[in-house]
């Protein structure tokens, strides 16, 4: 694997695959948001988590697991949540992207709660795993 990020566009790709009506953007954390009146409702994605895990074959590699966290952000939560929730869910609970060095996705426990801002925008954490085996050589 030459790229340690190679997922973060095979989801974004999956996103817009299956929720085509929706913005889904990358953005870097949630200090980084840039909550503008037009952004809800949108997904933003970005990793919340980086585990490494064992290393085998001598040191030649080692497993990966990440945590991708799909915060779904709206402005009605009564209205919108709930649907656009269940979508990114359908959408990713148990997809396995088309490279194969990827192990299907998991929902997991997000480190982040739900969160209203000052302006009403309301952000809901969806957390996704997957692991992979990193080539250290």
């Amino acid at each position: 694997m030459i790229d340690y990020f190679a997922l973060e566009p095979l989801i974004i790709a999956r996103l817009r695959e299956k929720l085509t009506d929706i913005s889904i953007r990358s953005t870097w954390g949630a200090p980084k948001i840039h909550e503008t009146t037009d952004l809800p409702p949108a997904i933003l994605l970005f990793l919340e988590d980086d585990q490494p895990g064992s290393v085998v074959e001598n040191g030649a590699c080692q497993k990966i697991e990440q945590t991708w966290l799909c915060l779904v952000v709206v402005n009605d939560p009564g209205n919108e949540a709930g649907p656009l929730i269940s979508r990114v869910i359908r959408a990713l609970s148990g997809w396995t992207p088309a490279e194969s060095r990827f192990a299907a996705f998991k929902r997991v426990r997000s480190n982040f709660s739900p969160d209203c801002s000052a302006n009403g925008v309301y952000y809901f954490p969806l957390a996704f795993s997957t692991s992979f085996v990193f080539n250290i050589h």
